[in-house]
């Protein structure tokens, strides 16, 4: 025991001198990832599902809906992010499907994709995740419709050479090397759900199809439901009925009997699916609960001799095989810690998404839902929260404190708005008591009042932002603004508001649909966010200016140390400055070769203002005219409140940094596992990204003089 204790002691001094990692980095690996460390929020995203390794029980992986696919090593105590190892492209992080091969826990298999983006297909590692290629191009639906729902990837039970990929439009795809190759064969024009081999008959497959409308290669289409099998272990298909479940189990014991879900609703099929009966004897009725519903079902697992469900609300049911009434399991016990504290997170088991029984144990399952994993060593009774290191939100906005770098602002979707008292290694839910609960979209804090803090997000539950909240506490807590002469918030909605760095009481609103006074344009508050003017005259009259959707678009308004205004126009691509003397806006000299999506202002160069527009560009004029400081695919830009002349952008495939104002820029490390586009900010001497599905990061910068 000594030896060991000794050994292991003498491995952490070492470690560091070989240029590998530190004692803390073995202790907390799964939360870093070279010089990043992801930031504690707690926030997740639409967990799908966990697959368990056959070969080894202390590895699992789980993916997400936008946040991409993790890997445990511990029995899912604690997850590790691997899609920084695929190619930073639009619908990355986006995953439908993961298989892991029985034989080899090191070897997986992911679909991936969205539906805004050009198909990709599926990824394929042999070294648990560390690097993958890419061996097929189809279209999965990561973020789509019905992606709760079943499996799109199943291998043959009998060879698990053979792997079926069930592809939106494409149709199934068949390998016989373990996802090397793959040849198309047939079902054709169907949006898949479920895809089961029949264990009874490994050469017969079941796919389930769903009636879906959407946009699929830049057009509207419309996908029509059926139930497919094929009878050759898929080369060939027909379909057999017009309707599917959304999701199918074999029976454990009985290989004959098929349970299925048929929006919402429990069935059974005993001729292979041909046909299905009624099947809820004990499970309440189905209710017009929407996504979150104790009358609604939506996922089936097996263990050995039982059959489980689960409301929409996290209740589960048990069906013992050979029996025809389901049994409620009552919760006895519950655990809610994420990262060594108590999770701010949302209802347990809301709109519960897939159920895993651990085949070595049958009293150990997992679930997920909306924003998390859950586990249970004893059928059910006690179940615990499981995603440290699971970071899996889109993050609308960081905002950098101009005299504490220990304090962070933060708005995402989802889940509202947080603050950081850490530098951004851990962030605290703000403002649920008062409904501040989702989409806090921009956040602005002025250094005349640091304790003043502005923020716009939704008024309801709603994925926009037209409402104006106060903070008077850095944060702590927050008001709701009565808004006054502003237009219909309901039909108008504000992506960015910006506080005046000479006096807190002073505050910009960009409020979105056409120009006008009393409609559109740019607004002013002079008593602290509670009643606004119309201060929009020399804009285009009668036109859409200012963002509607709160997805992606940047600051839209920046003004400088000296009260130079400056605002942009993305779906224009129009940039405008501020003429004090005249009282309006007067468009701006900027040839620029992208849509502008984010502008601020220097606050220690009076007049000078970047814009992320395609590349990054710098004015020196206080907006009248703009020349390109960075030739790169750039969305987020910002300036450090702290030190002068250091800037970050978020580019395409990482985040660049300049210390001299733009003059020379540099990539920094690009193991960040979600680098396309990120919102930036500093925290005295350290960078903090946001993402689009993986929370929020930080990194050490240079300290001054270094």
């Amino acid at each position: 025991m000594v030896r060991r204790l000794v050994f292991r002691a003498l491995l952490l001094m070492l470690l560091p001198m070989c240029g590998l990692v530190g004692a803390d980095e073995i202790e907390n690996a799964p939360a870093r990832y070279g010089p990043w460390r992801s930031c504690k929020i707690g926030g997740g995203g639409y967990l799908q599902n966990v697959v368990l390794s056959p070969s080894n029980p202390m590895r699992a992986y789980a993916y997400v809906d936008v946040g991409g696919l993790y890997r445990s090593d511990d029995g899912g105590r604690r997850w590790r992010m691997l899609h920084g190892n695929w190619p930073a492209r639009q619908g990355a992080y986006e995953v439908r499907g993961v298989s892991v091969d029985p034989r080899d826990d090191r070897r997986v298999m992911a679909a991936v994709g969205g539906q805004w983006s050009d198909p990709l297909g599926i990824f394929v590692s042999g070294d648990a995740g560390g690097s993958w290629r890419q061996t097929l191009t189809a279209s999965f639906m990561g973020n789509g419709a019905y992606r709760w729902a079943g499996v799109v990837i199943a291998r043959h039970p009998a060879n698990p050479d053979i792997v079926l990929a069930a592809s939106v439009e494409q149709g199934i795809w068949r390998s016989e090397d373990n996802g090397e190759s793959w040849r198309a064969c047939g079902a054709e024009g169907t949006y898949p759900s479920d895809l089961r081999f029949d264990r009874s008959n490994p050469d017969r497959v079941w796919l389930c199809a769903q009636q879906v409308r959407g946009w699929f290669g830049g057009q509207e289409k419309e996908w029509k439901t059926g139930l497919y099998t094929s009878d050759d272990a898929g080369r060939n298909w027909r379909r057999v009925t017009d309707t599917a479940p959304s999701e199918m189990l074999q029976d454990p014991v009985d290989a004959a009997r098929w349970y299925g879900l048929f929006e919402g609703v429990m069935r059974v099929s005993r001729d292979g699916g041909l046909t299905w009966q009624p099947f809820a004897d004990g499970l309440p009725p189905r209710t017009e609960g929407g996504y979150t519903s104790e009358g609604e079902f939506q996922s089936l697992a097996a263990g050995p001799d039982f059959v489980l469900t689960a409301s929409t609300l996290g209740t589960f049911y048990r069906l013992r095989c050979g029996e025809a009434k389901w049994e409620r399991i009552e919760r006895e016990g519950l655990e809610r810690i994420y990262e060594g504290a108590d999770w701010f997170g949302p209802t347990f088991g809301a709109a519960l998404a897939s159920i895993v029984v651990d085949p070595r144990d049958p009293g150990h399952w997992y679930f997920t839902d909306w924003f998390a994993i859950y586990q249970t060593r004893d059928a059910g009774k006690h179940w615990r929260l499981s995603i440290d290191g699971i970071e899996a939100t889109v993050i609308h906005v960081l905002e950098q404190d101009p005299t504490d770098p220990r304090i962070v602002h933060l708005g995402m979707a989802d889940d509202g708005y947080f603050r950081s008292e850490d530098g951004g290694e851990r962030f605290d839910s703000v403002g649920s008591d008062k409904g501040i609960t989702n989409n806090v979209k921009c956040v602005s804090v002025s250094p005349a009042r640091p304790a003043r803090v502005y923020a716009v997000g939704p008024r309801t539950w709603e994925w926009e932002s037209n409402q104006v909240f106060v903070s008077d506490d850095r944060g702590k807590s927050l008001r709701r603004s009565p808004m006054t002469g502003l237009p219909d918030m309901t039909a108008h909605h504000c992506d960015t508001i910006v506080a005046d760095p000479r006096n807190a009481e002073v505050v910009y609103l960009a409020v979105s649909q056409a120009v006008s006074p009393g409609g559109g344009g740019v607004y002013r508050s002079d008593d602290g966010g509670d009643s606004w003017q119309w201060m929009g005259a020399g804009l285009p009259e009668g036109e859409q200016l200012f963002a509607h959707e709160i997805w992606s678009i940047g600051r839209e308004i920046a003004i400088g140390p000296d009260g130079a205004l400056v605002c942009i126009s993305r779906d224009r691509w129009l940039v405008y400055w501020y003429d004090r003397e005249a009282q309006r806006w007067v468009q701006a000299r900027a040839e620029i070769d992208g849509a502008p999506n984010c502008v601020v202002a220097d606050p220690s160069a009076p007049g000078r203002f970047f814009l992320a527009a395609g590349g990054v560009y710098r004015s020196d004029d206080s907006g009248k005219s703009w020349r390109r400081v960075l030739d790169s695919d750039v969305l987020h830009v910002a300036a450090d409140r702290a030190r002068p002349g250091r800037l970050a952008a978020g580019a395409v495939d990482g985040v660049m940094l300049s210390e001299d104002g733009g003059g020379t820029w540099r990539m920094l490390d690009q193991r960040l596992p979600h680098r396309r586009h990120n919102l930036v900010a500093f925290a005295g001497d350290r960078l903090l990204v946001g993402s689009a599905g993986s929370g929020a990061f930080w990194m050490p910068l240079p300290k001054r003089g270094t």
